[in-house]
């Protein structure tokens, strides 16, 4: 079996150009989800720099107290999309709420359009049914928002959400060391992933392209694992890397016996979602 041998730039350049390409295509004449940076993303410059503090360091607290993800974002216009197609797909990116559990909330406002939408995961599905969404919208939001006053407005609509997670009994908040284990157990199975799929795969395809599959594998489960798009690329650059340089020495003979291995940790410092999931509840609002 002849070995098939690309070169290293080239595969790289071709998972950088197909995902991006996805991304791009499934994006296509629609307006961009912004990347996820802070529990208050305020595009549309609705909100006074000082309700835009407040308002990040309250759900901040509030998500590391119960676990919860409530996050607010503005946006200019999203025409030709309805709030319901827009907000769906910013929850299906941004993903807020812990994974299996869906417990983030989407506070949707398009300013130059007047439309809101207010979109619960399925976890919160029975502490924010679509009528207490609704009012929310139509009775708390809709007055301020008509009044020019949309600092009071989402102030008071987000007290209104954190009431109503609060009725609801959802699972306790995991600890900062729960959480860490919780990391270090996805990144061992990644390694065993990297060094065992390489080991198989390298033997059959060759040095080059049994790396290569082996990004695309870790870039697969990332992306359905709640990562960010970044993040998958990312991961499956490292893999190909680190596959290509160690994966055969463990089980192959191999020459030498380099022992490699990445840092754990996340980088940035950054807000971001939690993987949780999206129903398709909510409602919708004007003003």
């Amino acid at each position: 079996m002849n070995t098939i041998r690309l070169s290293v730039h080239s595969l790289l350049g071709l998972f950088l150009g197909c995902f991006f390409a996805m991304h791009l295509l499934a994006a296509d004449g629609l307006v961009s989800v912004p990347a996820l940076t802070d529990p208050v993303m305020d595009t549309a410059n609705m909100l006074q720099p000082a309700t835009r503090a407040e308002l990040n360091q309250q759900l901040l607290e509030f998500s590391r107290q119960h676990g919860s993800q409530i996050i607010v974002l503005t946006v200019p216009a999203i025409a030709p999309e309805t709030p319901f197609d827009y907000a769906t797909r910013v929850m299906d990116s941004w993903k807020p709420g812990r994974k299996g559990i869906d417990d983030g909330v989407l506070l949707l406002l398009v300013r130059d359009e007047h439309k809101t939408f207010l979109a619960p995961g399925r976890g919160l599905e029975g502490a924010i049914p679509d009528v207490y969404a609704k009012r929310i919208l139509d009775d708390v939001l809709r007055p301020q928002l008509q009044a020019n006053n949309a600092d009071g407005g989402v102030r008071e609509a987000v007290n209104q959400l954190e009431k109503l997670i609060n009725g609801e009994k959802l699972p306790v908040q995991q600890s900062a060391h729960q959480e860490s284990d919780d990391s270090g157990s996805t990144i061992f199975g990644i390694l065993l992933l990297i060094f065992i799929a390489g080991s198989f795969l390298k033997n059959i395809f060759g040095n080059t392209l049994g790396s290569a599959i082996v990004g695309f594998l870790v870039l697969s489960f990332g992306w359905y694992s709640g990562w960010s798009l970044f993040a998958a690329i990312i991961g499956a650059i490292l893999a190909f890397i680190i596959a290509l340089i160690f994966a055969g020495n463990i089980f192959i003979g191999g020459s030498g016996g380099g022992r490699g291995g990445f840092g754990g940790g996340s980088g940035g410092g950054g807000f971001s979602g939690g993987g949780g999931g999206y129903g398709g509840g909510g409602a919708s609002g004007s003003w």
